[in-house]
């Protein structure tokens, strides 16, 4: 499974998850999907085959009814939470790593066809 992080997660996420073997992009690392609206954004990851990291739940969870009902498909959503994963916190960065990690080690490869996924992510398991 390929993923695109929101401008709401830091690059350095996707740095790490790279580096760890995982197809992963942050929004902040490619300037032209910067700024785009939520539909665009969606749109433009969909393209790519790759499903948004977000902790924008309400609008990515409306779009995702909106494409639903349109009979329509994208390429997923995962939403993080700020009570699971608050962005203030010093460990933010790593905590989502080792989530977006352990995510993808146990499901990226059985999910990879799924279309229009919605996933929560929990934090990893130690």
């Amino acid at each position: 499974m390929r993923l695109l992080l929101d401008e709401m997660h830091s690059p350095a996420v996707a740095v790490e998850l790279r580096r760890l073997g995982h197809d992963v992009v942050a929004v902040k690392e490619v300037a032209e999907l910067i700024g785009l609206p939520d539909t665009e954004l969606l749109r433009a990851a969909t393209s790519d085959r790759r499903a948004v990291v977000t902790e924008n739940i309400k609008d990515f969870a409306a779009l995702h009814k909106t494409i639903a009902a349109a009979g329509q498909r994208h390429s997923g959503l995962v939403f993080t939470h700020s009570g699971r994963f608050p962005r203030w916190a010093g460990d933010h960065v790593p905590t989502l790593i080792d989530a977006l990690g352990q995510f993808l080690a146990e499901h990226g490869g059985a999910l990879d066809d799924v279309e229009s996924l919605v996933w929560w992510l929990e934090r990893a398991q130690r």
